[in-house]
């Protein structure tokens, strides 16, 4: 078998990850045309609004003869009170241009008595949700009274003005894009990553004819320095990372040492970062959880045994020592 297969089929991630790319790409698609398709579908014509009656999810509409000031805002949430041509009162959610656009109704609303005439009413059209619990204690306070009496005057439904059927409805198909995108930009980016660091470390071992000798340790298994599940493995001459692309020789290594990835200061991978005068600084290992068996301690000492000039451990001298040898080896 082509010695270059060998060593790849071992470095390169595994189909899973090609698979996982391949999948989320086409859910990524997928949710975008049902999303668009939610947005453009036709909205039924909306019903009357009536605030213990209507079904939620649907559009409906009031025609507004006066509106109040804000009485509850939650970030970018305003809700309103507005009245009908017959008295009846209702909660609203508005976007600003829409309040800005009852004037006749702001005035209305602060009228001196209701003998002044009615403005021509604003017909708001809306969907239809739920009133929250937070939303109708705000609402009770501003009104001075009691839950209770507040759903006795405007019923367990508001009119939310500022979004529709098919934007809610497509918002679910708009937020599994999100992560479908998301999830297949970073196997893409591991996927590449991985062929990039792979191709570097396969022309330099093909320059110098140690394709073959690489191979041939790799798949003997005398001498072998298993670290982890089979997440990298260190023969006689070379260390080959599981999935990260990278195949080195320990002679090739000017600085190597620990790096760990923490969330929220709990450990969650460790690698073997390595630097190299032709690579740079690439994790070669990725334990791809908390290293608590010290696997890489056992590489970096493996490593010192190999190639005492090796820098080990990440210190400020090293980091300046390495610069140093990347700067003269150029």
């Amino acid at each position: 078998m082509d010695p270059k297969k060998i060593i790849k089929k071992y470095i390169m991630p595994n189909a899973l990850v090609r698979l996982g790319c391949v999948v989320f790409s086409l859910l990524l698609v997928l949710t975008l045309i049902m999303g668009l398709a939610e947005m453009g579908a036709e909205t039924p014509d909306p019903v009357e609004f009536f605030p213990s009656e209507t079904e939620t999810g649907t559009m409906a509409y009031i025609d507004v003869v006066g509106v109040s000031n804000w009485l509850y805002q939650y970030d970018d949430a305003i809700y309103y009170t507005v009245e009908d041509a017959y008295g009846y009162m209702y909660t609203v959610r508005l976007k600003d241009s829409q309040y800005k656009a009852m004037t006749a109704q702001q005035v209305y609303w602060n009228r001196a008595s209701d003998s002044e005439p009615m403005p021509e009413p604003y017909h708001l059209v809306g969907y239809v949700q739920t009133t929250t619990d937070t939303i109708k204690e705000s609402l009770s306070q501003s009104w001075s009274i009691s839950e209770a009496e507040y759903e006795q005057y405007f019923g367990t439904l508001f009119l939310n003005a500022t979004t529709s059927v098919g934007a809610e409805n497509s918002a679910g198909w708009f937020l599994g894009a999100l992560f479908s995108g998301l999830f297949a930009l970073l196997c893409i980016i591991f996927q590449t990553r991985a062929a990039k660091v792979a191709k570097k470390c396969l022309k330099v071992l093909e320059e110098r004819c140690l394709l073959e000798k690489a191979a041939q340790q790799l798949e003997n298994p005398v001498n072998h320095l298993v670290i982890g599940k089979n997440r990298g493995i260190l023969t006689q001459d070379f260390i080959f990372g599981k999935g990260t692309g990278a195949v080195v020789a320990y002679s090739d290594i000017l600085w190597a040492y620990k790096q760990e990835q923490r969330r929220n200061f709990v450990v969650v991978s460790s690698y073997l970062m390595a630097g190299t005068p032709w690579m740079g600084v690439e994790g070669i290992i990725d334990l791809n959880r908390a290293d608590r068996e010290g696997y890489i301690g056992d590489a970096l000492a493996r490593i010192a045994e190999q190639n005492p000039d090796a820098l080990l451990g990440y210190t400020n001298e090293n980091r300046k020592a390495y610069k140093a040898a990347m700067k003269a080896a150029k």
